[in-house]
């Protein structure tokens, strides 16, 4: 499984995100540095879950649409990308997607998105996470308010609670910027 965090840094016009570096599936855990990050037109996608999510949306990227103003347009790309790769399930007349996840746009605003891709906008400045580990990381989160100032500094020490606390969300600590521009940073 996985945690993932986000929060918009208004100071240093950048979204730091956060994540651990392996995923779970069962008891088995992934190779390290497991990517559940993707940078597409101005947008950032984070997802947790197990599956080929990430590679069926770099297999669509360029059927994301280049002006999307809104994350309807996107989680929209995301069920036709999903489609092609037979990713999810349909239970009692709703289609779940085995996995959850974090949208973010380069203008510094932030969604969660459930497993059937019901949408929810993350206040401004608010520290958000999704995943197996989403209690840790949003109490750690809390608990450093007033102790860790920077906001980069905090996601690491975060990602870092979260995989100490959590056995579901092993790995490394990975945290990137997502600026102004649409740029992911290396992990």
């Amino acid at each position: 499984m996985t945690v993932l965090a986000a929060i918009n840094d208004t100071k240093s016009q950048v979204i730091w995100v956060g994540s651990n570096g392996r995923a779970t599936i069962g008891s088995l855990i992934s190779p390290a540095v497991d990517k559940k990050w993707i940078a597409i037109n101005g947008w950032l996608i984070g997802i947790t879950g197990t599956g080929p999510k990430i590679e069926a949306l770099k297999a669509h990227e360029n059927e994301c649409p280049d002006d999307a103003s809104h994350p309807i347009e996107i989680l929209k790309f995301m069920k036709n990308a999903y489609g092609d790769f037979d990713i999810g399930e349909s239970e009692e007349g709703v289609r779940k997607y085995a996995g959850s996840g974090l949208l973010a746009h380069k203008s510094g605003r932030i969604w969660d998105f459930d497993q059937s891709f019901c949408l929810s906008e993350v206040p401004s400045d608010q520290f958000w996470a999704q995943g197996s580990g989403i209690d840790i990381a949003i109490g750690a989160a809390e608990a450093l308010i007033g102790h860790v100032d920077d906001l980069r500094e905090r996601m690491r020490r975060v990602i870092e609670i979260t995989i100490s606390k959590d056995v579901d969300c092993p790995g490394e600590v990975l945290v990137q910027s997502f600026d102004r521009n649409g740029i992911l940073s290396a992990p």
